[in-house]
């Protein structure tokens, strides 16, 4: 395996996650547009990534992405995902794919694509340095190709390692979580309007109070901490967590049974793909 400065990187599908995953590594300096490959089922996505980041090369099919880069991310839909492993099966380096995609087992994975494979969940805010980035590595993969893929991953986001039983639930709360916070605060903001805030005032009231709290939080107050210095005993605040103490548990068990039976139904359907 290469050193680090001749690491070639390669993306196959330029999608919102592919190309937020990509974008966020190349603005961080992790990768560098001349080491970096990208291909998309419609090339129009991938020329126009390549002239965003001058030096990146447009790969003329995955299989030429394969064949000429050390680790390969593939951030394809799940019903796209066989056919491009498949693809990339056939190619002769020994590439380490990086599966951005929950769907299929590590094991199978490995045994589709016929290389080591590590799956990936980023979430879309790595482009702006920030969030969790999931990862579990099939059993084919070193320890040398394990740390590459981490500190690359760790200059954009906070890499957490998680056994592959539990990569679901941490999607949730990571890869599906800038969305479900963002629908939260603008529920929030849209009870302000209703009782009569204008509503570019209400989203900035939210936004800017959410930053705050998330600021706090991760200066290692506790929300315990947090709740106690706002809401007073008695006070306006107190009646308004009663209410979400009271109502949100379940309705984030809700949340989380939803979205498990949607994981379990596409995995047992791409299953069925591979064992007719």
């Amino acid at each position: 395996m290469p050193d680090g400065l001749d690491l070639k990187f390669g993306f196959i599908g330029m999608g919102n996650m592919g190309s937020s995953l990509a974008a966020g590594l190349l603005e961080s300096g992790a990768i560098t547009p001349e080491s970096t490959m990208v291909a998309n089922r419609s090339p129009g996505k991938a020329q126009s990534f390549a002239k965003r980041y001058p030096g990146v090369t447009v790969a003329e099919d995955n299989r030429d992405v394969a064949e000429r880069c050390d680790t390969l991310f593939v951030a394809v839909r799940t019903d796209q995902l066989l056919d491009v492993l498949k693809r990339i099966s056939s190619a002769s380096k020994d590439v380490h794919v990086v599966v951005v995609n929950g769907a299929l087992p590590l094991s199978r994975l490995e045994e589709v694509c016929r290389r080591p494979v590590s799956k990936l969940i980023p979430s879309v805010t790595m482009e702006r340095g920030r969030g969790v980035a999931l990862i579990a590595h099939g059993p084919s993969v070193t320890e040398l190709r394990a740390g590459s893929l981490e500190k690359a991953l760790g200059r954009v986001s906070r890499v957490m390692v998680v056994p592959e039983d539990r990569m679901d639930v941490a999607t949730d709360l990571t890869s599906c979580g800038p969305a479900l916070i963002a629908e939260m605060m603008h529920q929030f903001a849209e009870a302000g309007v209703r009782h009569g805030i204008d509503r570019k005032d209400a989203w900035e009231m939210v936004l800017e109070t959410m930053q705050g709290a998330a600021l706090a939080l991760a200066s290692g107050e506790s929300v315990a901490s947090l709740k106690e210095k706002v809401a007073t005993k008695g006070g306006i605040t107190e009646q308004g967590l009663l209410v979400l103490e009271a109502e949100l548990p379940a309705v984030f068990d809700l949340v989380m049974e939803r979205t498990m039976a949607k994981h379990a139904e596409v995995r047992k359907r791409v299953l069925k793909d591979i064992d007719p």
